[in-house]
């Protein structure tokens, strides 16, 4: 039998209504750090990025705000697929050579100067789902991946051991809510959205006094920056929360510590 392909989550497919917010550019993208550097020569499009954190953001007057699709990218340097999971998510999996051939031939680079970012790349998505026996092997049937948590709350699988995670949960309807970015220095990074009109996620205060926390914290530091600690050992998730950081996407921002996994304990903490 032939091993199933193994893909990593490398951008996502974000839309939003020009006529629900009033306007033809949307705030949200510079305040978190995102800039151009292309435009879709036959579509109201652009390409954002912010480090290695890609999105591919399109505008229309009546759409439904929120993710609507998930780039993968594959070993196999000219593969290019796109496809629908059973809820209509749109996917594409693309290698190198392909994409960079797509890209090329469809979007028109936009001259923008890039600021410093302190993020890495999506990593992570929390995807709801009202049927997640259908949607969950649909992944598992097309790609490798590997199963660390099953429960009757959620499933998470992973490809590349921790490199792209995707957790299901059941739920009233089917969406992406919720996505997970690395970053380099969460203290930068949070003071950085402190500066915007965002405000994280309030956890309270956390005892931290029995944890051998990363060089660089301190119990008092997570908490004056209003920081969630998940994991143990000294495998940790150092985490902060902004819900709609964009219209219908909560991020998660996580730095992360030999921690392949995705905190349940910092999760319920930002949703509850």
């Amino acid at each position: 039998m032939k091993d199933k392909p193994q893909i990593d989550l490398t951008f996502l497919k974000y839309q939003w209504s020009a006529l629900k917010h009033d306007t033809h550019e949307l705030d949200h993208f510079n305040a978190l750090g995102f800039h151009k550097i292309s435009d879709n020569k036959d579509d109201v499009a652009s390409w954002v990025t912010s480090g290695s954190a890609i999105m591919y953001v399109k505008t229309a007057l009546e759409v439904q705000d929120g993710i609507y699709g998930l780039g993968f990218g594959s070993d196999s340097e000219d593969e290019f697929l796109k496809l629908e999971d059973p809820n209509g998510m749109e996917i594409t999996v693309a290698g190198p050579e392909a994409m960079g051939a797509y890209l090329n031939e469809c979007f028109q680079p936009v001259t923008n100067l890039q600021s410093p970012s302190e993020l890495i790349n999506f990593y992570a998505v929390v995807y709801e789902t009202t049927d997640l026996a259908n949607t969950l092997q649909f992944y598992l049937d097309n790609w490798h991946w590997d199963i660390i948590d099953e429960n009757s709350e959620f499933t998470l699988i992973t490809s590349n051991k921790g490199r792209t995670m995707l957790k299901f949960i059941p739920g009233s309807e089917n969406r992406i809510q919720t996505v997970y970015v690395g970053v380099k220095d969460i203290k930068k990074q949070m003071s950085k959205i402190m500066l915007q009109d965002y405000a994280p996620v309030d956890t309270g205060y956390a005892d931290l006094t029995d944890a051998k926390l990363p060089v660089g914290f301190s119990e008092s530091i997570i908490n004056n920056y209003k920081l969630s600690l998940g994991g143990r050992s000294q495998n940790y998730a150092i985490e902060f929360c902004i819900k709609d950081a964009l219209p219908s996407v909560d991020i998660i921002f996580s730095q992360r510590y030999a921690f392949n996994s995705l905190s349940q304990a910092n999760y319920e903490k930002f949703y509850t």
